[in-house]
């Protein structure tokens, strides 16, 4: 994840159609990128990209999922709350506002993904 994330970077993910809708999925529950894939209705390999883009921009965070069988899976889950630009006279100025949640959230998240 780069804290370091540019402007144009930022606004070409929001540009890309299944770049938002891997954000929008992820902000309701931490998915892989075979659920996502599924959601999507697009191949692992695009999902893949993306969240490889997503993640080193730091809009999204990795998570581990035990399976039943014993074995784990990689999630997905948003990490942006609000994305805000504005002018300046000197050009544009942008913020990332992430979602960081405390604690209690993440330990409803991570239950809830265990429920499913």
């Amino acid at each position: 994840m780069s804290e370091d994330v540019d402007l144009a970077t930022v606004v070409s993910l929001l540009d890309d159609e299944c770049a938002r809708d891997i954000l929008v999925a992820t902000s309701t529950a931490s998915l892989s990128a075979t659920e996502l894939g599924e959601r999507l209705d697009a191949s692992l390999s695009t999902v893949y990209r993306r969240l490889e883009r997503l993640h080193d921009a730091g809009l999204v965070v990795e998570g581990t999922r035990p399976r039943a069988d014993g074995h784990h899976d990689t999630v997905y889950s948003a990490d942006l709350d609000e994305f805000t630009v504005s002018l300046a006279d000197d050009g544009m100025e942008f913020e990332l506002r992430r979602r960081r949640e405390d604690v209690a959230g993440r330990l409803a998240r991570r239950w809830d993904d265990l429920k499913r």
